[in-house]
């Protein structure tokens, strides 16, 4: 039941969506490449996994490097894509705070 609708229709998941897809029109940019060039800016993040199944899309993905979103872009993305403070997120945060 992880992967069942209920749980992947959520407020933070179309928030996210309606983020991207603003800056999409900014941009001229993709869906995918703008995610993916999101996700090489985070912290821990050496390589994102692309799993393109047609050229086209590894082509699109591809798309994603040698440019790069604008801090408030950045800031929006990672503002509507935060976690809820629960546990364990929160017990990891504070205790990296330690």
């Amino acid at each position: 039941m992880e992967e069942h609708w209920d749980r992947r229709a959520t407020e933070r998941n179309w928030r996210t969506l309606d983020v991207v897809g603003e800056i999409s029109e900014e941009t001229d940019r993709s869906y995918a490449q703008i995610s993916l060039n999101w996700l090489l800016r985070q912290e821990g993040v050496a390589a994102p996994i692309i799993g393109a199944r047609t050229m086209e899309q590894l082509e699109d993905n591809i798309g994603a490097s040698g440019w790069e979103l604008s801090e408030e872009q950045l800031e929006e993305l990672s503002e509507a894509s935060a976690l809820e403070d629960v546990y364990p997120y929160r017990f990891i945060r504070n205790a990296q705070r330690v």
